[in-house]
């Protein structure tokens, strides 16, 4: 008995160990310290101190084994300052030459002309548990490379931070614009000999969400919008300014060749937007990396690739050399009182309006934006700086009828379709109508068949399978509003064993309905699913789960039939 008992404590002792040990994070910033520097003759200076404690061998051989420094040459000039590990007994282990990697960074791959990029891959030696990495290294800009500091930082890191140091030297007279979101630290600023310093130290922060979809734009996620333009509008016009005028010679040549012979504008429209989309490749290649600038839409049409926004300039100038009146549209991460400029930018559009109808075009796909100008993430004009008025449709409503008969050993499937023009993409009919036919499987007497839905359904995007708790906001893309009516005729040798049932919810988050009803051999199936906004809080996530849930509950989409 005494036995038994000893088992079982230790069984529980190791159990104890165990949830201490997955609770326990990977690693812990001991100190980490950004320091941004503007000079007085317009250079600037970036230097990143860190102190990382390494806690697992996932941590050690995996996660923080590495560290990437991507710098442009041309404009910049890396220099590490001290790179070695502290080992648990107090050694320390320097890193040696050959553990300093430069190579070419991933965005730069297939882009020749951004091959003069370099990243350095920093190889973390003398590894253990318990082992600190110290990293400290100076990225020094050239004057020129960008006029003023502009700064977007996310603050929270994959493992705690102890103390976390963010500093911004400018000149006495150069004022820092900022927004520090979802962090109380206090700011301070000190004037000495010529300077203006300004500091927040952070404390004991945790790290970041592993969750899905954690962003920044629903509004939950710290950050430090920081920058010394004297306002947005400065900072989007030295962009604006590098742009192709409107009356381009070449762009009017090319404008006019791509809409030959097409009559409606709706089409000319098309055609230039499929041509930019389609024909030029993506360059991954950030902003910042590209030295704030962007080439010129002759290299473009040239090289037949572009970053995002020297694709925006090329359709922007198309559009315009057509006759139509375009203008570029960039849309930042997230809204911001202050401190917004051009690093918190995160996508560009392209806004042009032809025969009464608003249309907000990516470079990257003919699909119509989802998640764009909404309160969290503001659109602005690059030519003006001022804020963009567009209104979506929000017709992203879904509603089919799909009869499904079984006879001679095969199920034929006839689908009409409405499905609101949000999910598609643009100059695309929504109402849409299919006839297919397959052989029925048979096994041991019964056979199952799958309820189709619509292909730019919720239940198709990841959005479905999610964790059972959160303690962030979830912003889905769109609007909900499906249902689906389903006729189901079978012949007298095969019994619908599907329960009748009639199922619904209603609660925060929006509604689901799903019912089967039997009349002899047919059925009729009914499902629906309607939510009531797309930024949900965690009190309300609980009651979006169990709808998102249900409807992808693949019991409530399957139909068994017995056969004889």
């Amino acid at each position: 008995m005494m036995t038994k008992i000893n088992k079982l404590i230790l069984l529980l002792c190791l159990l104890c160990l165990n949830v201490s040990v997955f609770a326990a994070s990977e690693a812990e910033y001991k100190k980490l310290a950004k320091t941004w520097t503007l000079n007085s003759d317009g250079s600037q200076e970036f230097r990143y101190q860190m102190e990382l404690t390494l806690f697992t061998h996932t941590a050690m051989n995996s996660t923080y084994g590495e560290s990437f420094i991507i710098y442009n040459p041309e404009y910049q000039v890396l220099k590490i300052n001290s790179s070695y590990t502290q080992q648990k007994d107090g050694t320390i282990i320097q890193t040696p030459d050959n553990a300093f990697v430069e190579c070419l960074p991933y965005s730069a791959e297939n882009a020749p002309a951004y091959n003069h990029l370099k990243e350095m891959v920093v190889v973390h030696t003398g590894l253990e548990l318990g082992a600190t990495i110290y990293l400290d290294y100076t990225i020094t800009s050239k004057a020129g490379y960008s006029p003023e500091i502009d700064i977007f930082e996310k603050i929270l890191q994959t493992s705690p931070v102890k103390e976390y140091v963010l500093t911004i030297i400018t000149p006495e007279n150069k004022e820092v614009v900022y927004s520090l979101a979802n962090n109380k630290a206090k700011t301070s600023v000190q004037l000495s000999n010529g300077t203006r310093t300004t500091t927040w130290t952070l404390r004991n922060l945790p790290a970041s969400s592993r969750n899905s979809f954690i962003s920044v734009a629903n509004g939950d996620v710290p950050f430090l919008a920081a920058t010394t333009y004297a306002t947005k509008e400065e900072a989007l016009a030295a962009l604006f300014k590098q742009f192709n005028t409107a009356d381009d010679l070449q762009l009017v040549t090319i404008a006019e060749s791509l809409t030959e012979n097409i009559d409606k504008d709706e089409d000319k429209l098309k055609a230039i937007h499929e041509y930019v989309s389609r024909q030029f490749d993506n360059s991954r290649v950030s902003l910042e990396h590209a030295a704030f600038r962007l080439r010129s839409a002759n290299a473009i049409l040239n090289t037949a690739y572009g970053t995002e926004i020297e694709k925006v300039n090329l359709l922007t100038g198309l559009l315009n050399g057509a006759g139509f009146t375009a203008e570029p549209v960039t849309l930042y991460a997230t809204d911001a009182e202050k401190g917004l400029a051009l690093k918190a930018i995160s996508q560009f559009f392209v806004s042009c309006q032809v025969n009464g109808e608003n249309y907000l075009l990516s470079v990257t796909s003919t699909r119509r934006p989802q998640i764009v100008g909404t309160e969290q993430t503001p659109l602005f004009c690059l030519s003006t700086g001022a804020p963009l008025s567009f209104s979506p449709s929000k017709d992203s409503k879904i509603k089919s009828d799909i009869t499904i008969t079984i006879k001679e050993g095969k199920v034929t499937t006839a689908v009409k379709e409405s499905v609101g023009k949000d999910l598609l993409p643009y100059f695309t009919e929504g109402k849409q109508e299919s006839n297919t036919t397959e052989p029925l499987t048979i096994q041991n007497g019964y056979t199952t068949l799958l309820l189709p839905d619509a292909k730019q359904g919720i239940s198709h995007l990841p959005y479905t399978r999610l964790n059972s708790e959160r303690k962030e906001n979830l912003s889905i893309p769109r609007l909900v509003d499906e249902s689906y009516t389903y006729t189901v005729e079978c012949p007298t040798n095969m019994k619908l064993q599907t329960p009748e049932t009639s199922k619904s919810y209603q609660n925060t988050a929006g509604s689901f309905t799903f019912s089967v009803k039997k009349t002899g051999q047919s059925a009729t199936i009914t499902r629906s699913l309607k939510l009531n906004k797309q930024l949900y809080t965690p009190a309300e996530y609980k009651d979006l789960r169990l709808l998102l849930t249900e409807w992808n509950n693949i019991s409530g989409k399957t139909l068994l039939f017995s056969v004889q």
